[in-house]
């Protein structure tokens, strides 16, 4: 069996980070630049009326967003029936569920932040709606650039898995001993998936002889003579790429000849660092099974 590791470039991995923050400051700069120099209504009362209505409307939207984002995990993104496949639906709900719930918390920071702010932007010769949007815009840049680091919906993955896998029989005792993956086919370019990269998310449990995925739509195992290859790749199209982690891509023998290649993701972890040693520990596991010449007695 060959291994092959081919880790990205620093350099790409740079590129990376410059064009996604950069999108979201370019967007934000986009939005001041276009609202510069308006005036301020003339009707918008005194600082202190100001202060306390964004303070009101920052404190509504801000209990918005977090009881939005409890609501969603807690009822496990709406989602009641896991007695049959969930993933393929939850990847659209958690794609929206991205866009509006954060949103409410950056919001509402934004708006209680502009309460104590635009005064002071005021006296500084800044004008207009601007010192009112500059502190809101900011803070939601703020937030949408921390999220490329914090994995909020990492909590989500790990109940649906262990429902899920519940659900089908499998035991707490089981779970407890099983790796939360997600699977994508390498061969595919993530580039052209809508939301979650993923195909399939599950357990696997590295048995002496087998490697065995019990998953929300799959179930199989892999023995050592089916596997042709293990390669360690980045996927160009992940935000993993943000670490410059390496996936472990499973080159599998099929029945029929075919091969299969299966990239393997490590769920449920909450920051990118932490996602980042979940693979490296992931790859580490199944190299460790790969290398061992005999299966040991069951």
């Amino acid at each position: 069996m060959q291994q092959t590791t081919k880790p990205p470039s620093k350099w790409k991995v740079i590129l990376i980070w410059v064009i996604l923050v950069g999108n979201i400051l370019f967007w934000t700069g986009f939005v001041l630049w276009r609202h510069r120099g308006e005036p301020e209504p003339a009707d918008s009362g005194s600082d202190f009326v100001r202060a306390i209505f964004f303070l009101v409307l920052g404190g509504i939207s801000l209990v918005a967003g977090v009881a939005g984002y409890l609501l969603v995990i807690f009822t496990n993104c709406f989602t009641f029936n896991f007695t049959r496949p969930v993933w393929t639906e939850m990847k659209a709900k958690v794609y929206f569920a991205n866009i509006f719930v954060p949103l409410g918390w950056s919001l509402g920071l934004g708006l209680a932040a502009s309460a104590f702010l635009s005064p002071v932007l005021l006296v500084r010769g800044i004008s207009g709606t601007m010192a009112t949007m500059l502190p809101v815009l900011v803070m939601v840049a703020v937030v949408q650039i921390a999220q490329l680091w914090i994995l909020i919906w990492s909590p989500l993955d790990k109940r649906v898995i262990t429902k899920r896998l519940l659900a089908q029989g499998i035991t707490p005792a089981q779970l407890q001993n099983g790796m939360l993956v997600g699977l994508s086919d390498a061969t595919r370019s993530s580039f052209k998936k809508f939301a979650a990269i993923e195909d399939d998310i599950g357990a696997l449990w590295v048995s002496p002889d087998q490697l065995v995925y019990w998953g929300d739509n799959e179930r199989f195992s892999i023995t050592r003579d089916q596997v042709v290859e293990l390669e360690r790749k980045a996927d160009a199209g992940s935000t993993t790429m943000l670490t410059g982690a390496t996936h472990p891509i499973l080159h599998v023998r099929l029945p029929d000849g075919s091969e299969r290649q299966i990239r393997l993701h490590a769920e449920g972890q909450l920051t990118r660092g932490s996602q980042r040693r979940a693979i490296d520990r992931l790859a580490a596991e199944i190299e460790k099974w790969c290398a061992t010449a005999t299966a040991a007695p069951a």
